[in-house]
């Protein structure tokens, strides 16, 4: 039998490498067609090259939410966010 480590275990030793999984803005990117799926791609780099800060910004998360929400796609603008930034669990 597998023996489960204790919380102290866990706790005293982070995983650090543990198995990528698909985060929820790949999951939908994957649910899209080709040409969608790569302007998502776009949309995505556009946030990330906007220079802008604050509301100066142009492209934003809170953009990309709003238009895949109007869509149907049901996503939060957090998720988007960690994505744009790198801090997915998918990256």
């Amino acid at each position: 039998m597998e023996q489960v480590p204790s919380l102290l275990d866990d706790l005293s030793s982070p995983v650090t490498n543990g198995p990528k999984t698909d985060c929820g803005l790949t999951k939908i990117k994957q649910q899209m067609g080709s040409d969608e799926a790569q302007a998502l791609d776009r949309a995505v780099e556009m946030i990330r090259d906007d220079a802008g800060s604050g509301r100066s910004k142009v492209y934003s998360a809170q953009w990309l939410t709003g238009v895949l929400r109007k869509h149907g796609y049901d996503i939060s603008s957090s998720t988007v966010s960690r994505h744009v930034a790198k801090r997915c669990r998918c990256e």
